[in-house]
């Protein structure tokens, strides 16, 4: 995925509810082109207020990748071209006190 179409993608999905999965259905060729996805994710959700909590990607394809970029868990997507993005943003009532 181009990273101008996954700006446009990111864009629409963050203004979901609080809990909110981005799937990508074509996963980057090469390791380097996923690591600045995973990096692009993560500082995108964090201008937005979107804490990137999970990220699934095909570790048939990327076998070297950890189980955790920076702090985020990364799990097996269980399929060859999918990326899952999982974000949370925080609710603005549930910080307010009575």
């Amino acid at each position: 995925m181009a990273a101008a179409n996954f700006e446009q993608v990111f864009d629409r999905a963050s203004k979901l509810a609080n809990h909110t999965m981005l799937t990508v259905t074509q996963a980057p060729e090469h390791e380097q082109e996923l690591l600045g996805l995973l990096e692009r994710a993560l500082m995108r959700g964090l201008r937005n207020h979107a804490q990137l909590t999970k990220i699934q990607l095909p570790f048939e394809r990327f076998p070297d990748m950890d189980s955790k970029f920076w702090h985020v868990p990364v799990e097996d997507s269980g399929d060859a071209g999918v990326l899952r993005f999982f974000f949370e943003t925080p609710n603005p009532l549930a910080d307010q006190s009575h």
